[in-house]
């Protein structure tokens, strides 16, 4: 009984997991704040895992590990992350340097259907927008202020995916990742008087955005005489179109409707990216893994998807390896993990180029994880710490710290007695 009730409040509660309040000055240009985080087993190894293969997590870093499920498998995970962020900069005002927010990241479900067929569907977040800040308003060619112009903006893009891999030959497995991108970007753009604060002009935008983005995914793994195990592991996204959808309303002091645009469709585009990535175990107890990662958006850049001033798209890429050392015991001729410890490091160039500035993010990951004995239940929690952005050329840096915990339940699926080996 107690099962079926964790699920629905899992479930419940991870409704809302897309809610942000940490501000994000990034995340007013293109598509906000991209998400790099897989919150699964992975993300103590700096979210290295392209390669990486688990009989009871779920990896969905690479559609084609879902085929490594144990057989007749049922599991689901769900996460939870607090973020404490600190900001720097000749921008920053002095009595806003910090920001802290708790969210839901995920929750995902994995099964095994066949020998060799493994399946996942889940939501996660893509991106979030969330920022807040203010520039004096002054007369032209002089330093007398008028009025004060503040920026806002709030929303997120979410991205709901079916995965499925089948494994041939017991050495290599194809995976397909189908995801429906969703959410809506929302900003405001209001001018006050100086004086007494009253709203002279308010523009309000708002865009939803949808659309299918196919991910391709392939393992290719053995083993290396009697103590040592490799995966090698390829993924691969084509360019695809979001259709944005915005309206804009502008209205005056008085609440008049000065403008009111409705439904004006164009498009944002998600750019050609591919990733690679190796996995060494030794001894089912030590594995190294290191990951790259890029995507390309100067080849969306040319399509005008992404208009703005001081910025640019950029091509963006993340490197990242990772250690992880797993304590086992063997009971009954079985050999069953009981916890694990995991390390790794991180370097990013992020899509974002502002003032001549490609944005880099850089940092730190620590992660430990145990699995109960007595319940079908596995937890798992992350340390990472970070650095983003720079202080050079009018910019802001964030230097961010989250502790991430993850839940994961699993057992062999209600079958009617039938089984497959």
């Amino acid at each position: 009984m107690k099962q079926p009730i964790l699920i629905a409040l899992l479930t419940i509660v991870s409704v809302r997991m897309m809610a942000q309040n940490n501000n994000a000055p990034y995340s007013q240009l293109g598509l906000g704040d991209l998400d790099d985080g897989y919150y699964n087993r992975t993300s103590g190894l700096a979210n290295t895992g392209i390669a990486y293969r688990s009989n009871r997590f779920l990896i969905n870093n690479n559609p084609a590990s879902f085929s490594a499920l144990t057989n007749q498998y049922f599991t689901m995970e769900t996460a939870l992350r607090g973020q404490y962020i600190h900001y720097a900069g000749n921008q920053v005002n002095v009595a806003s340097t910090e920001s802290a927010d708790i969210t839901f990241r995920k929750l995902i479900l994995g099964i095994k259907i066949t020998q060799h067929w493994g399946s996942s569907i889940g939501i996660l977040p893509y991106s979030t927008q969330n920022y807040e800040f203010q520039v004096p308003y002054n007369i032209a060619g002089t330093t007398v202020q008028i009025a004060d112009h503040y920026y806002q903006g709030h929303g997120s893009v979410n991205r709901a995916y079916w995965a499925n891999s089948y494994e041939f030959f017991h050495h290599l497995s194809i995976g397909v990742d189908a995801s429906y991108i969703f959410g809506q970007l929302n900003q405001n753009d209001i001018i006050q008087s100086s004086p007494l604060g009253s709203t002279l002009v308010s523009t309000t935008n708002n865009t939803n955005l949808q659309n299918l983005y196919l991910t391709y995914g392939m393992q290719l793994y053995g083993r290396l005489g009697k103590n040592w195990n490799y995966s090698l592991g390829g993924t691969y996204s084509a360019k695809a179109a979001l259709l944005a959808a915005s309206t804009k309303l502008v209205l005056n002091n008085d609440s008049v409707t000065l403008q009111n645009i409705q439904n004006q469709e164009g498009y944002m585009y998600l750019p050609e990216a591919w990733g690679a990535g190796i996995a060494l175990g030794f001894k089912q107890k030590y594995m190294f893994v290191a990951d790259y990662r890029y995507q390309n958006w100067n080849g969306v850049a040319a399509l005008n998807s992404y208009p703005g001033q001081g910025y640019a798209v950029a091509s963006a890429e993340r490197g990242s390896v990772g250690f992880e050392v797993s304590k086992q015991k063997t009971f009954y001729n079985t050999r069953v993990e009981l916890s694990y410890l995991q390390a790794g490091v991180y370097y990013a160039n992020s899509y974002l180029q502002i003032n001549g500035q490609q944005i880099k993010d850089y940092g730190i990951t620590a992660g430990f994880g145990v699995n109960s004995l007595k319940s079908p239940l596995a937890y798992s929690m992350v340390f990472q710490y970070g650095i983003k952005g720079t202080t050079n050329n009018e910019l802001i840096r964030q230097n961010y710290a989250n502790v991430t915990f993850m839940v994961n339940f699993g057992q062999i699926w209600y079958t009617k007695g039938k089984k497959f080996d």
